[in-house]
């Protein structure tokens, strides 16, 4: 016989577990000051569907903010921006068309959501169209429902992705984090990799 976390979270066909049923962004800025911007945003739904874009500053008027510092975080270069980067107009209608009104999570909202909100308004759009949500609280309360001892981070600390990821930037962040939420999902359906 199943127990309660079982039968509340793995019914065959009706669990958010099953399926993430969640779109996972990530960004990259030009820095953490007042007037940054973003040079880079990738979303999915699973590792084997995410877009990224790198996003080139030159289109857009004022974003013109950039910390060298970033660079040693993100390995993004200003110049790679412009030679591989895409008007970031086009990147805010593809997200506009593919999360609006969707459940939408990162695991860094409060910054995501402020580069989430500059990349949209500065390309004309209404910031309010996509709402970020906080995964590390949704993980937490997923966790705690499942009635597990374990915190977040003994399942950090239990976990290993498929392959080697360069963290910190956008794409990989998503690879990482939606492989992270289904083997949080697996253990506590009981299927351990």
């Amino acid at each position: 016989m199943q127990d309660a976390a079982k039968t509340a979270y793995c019914p065959d066909q009706y669990s958010v577990l099953q399926k993430f049923g969640m779109i996972i962004i990530d960004f990259e800025a030009s820095s953490l000051r007042k007037n940054s911007h973003p040079i880079e945003v990738a979303w999915g739904e699973q590792p084997d569907a995410i877009r990224s874009f790198l996003l080139n500053p030159d289109y857009m008027a004022g974003w013109t903010d950039w910390n060298p510092k970033s660079y040693e975080y993100h390995g993004i270069s200003r110049e790679m921006l412009r030679r591989e980067g895409i008007d970031p107009r086009l990147a805010a209608e593809k997200m506009v068309q593919e999360l609006a009104g969707q459940k939408v999570y990162s695991d860094e909202p409060r910054y995501d959501t402020r580069w989430k909100n500059r990349l949209l308004a500065d390309s004309g759009y209404d910031p309010s169209q996509i709402r970020i949500r906080d995964l590390n609280l949704y993980l937490k309360h997923m966790i705690k429902a499942a009635s597990r001892a374990e915190t977040l981070g003994d399942y950090i600390c239990g976990f290993s992705c498929s392959r080697q990821v360069r963290r910190h930037r956008a794409g990989e962040d998503v690879f990482w984090l939606l492989e992270f939420v289904d083997h949080i999902r697996q253990c506590l359906c009981g299927q351990s990799k």
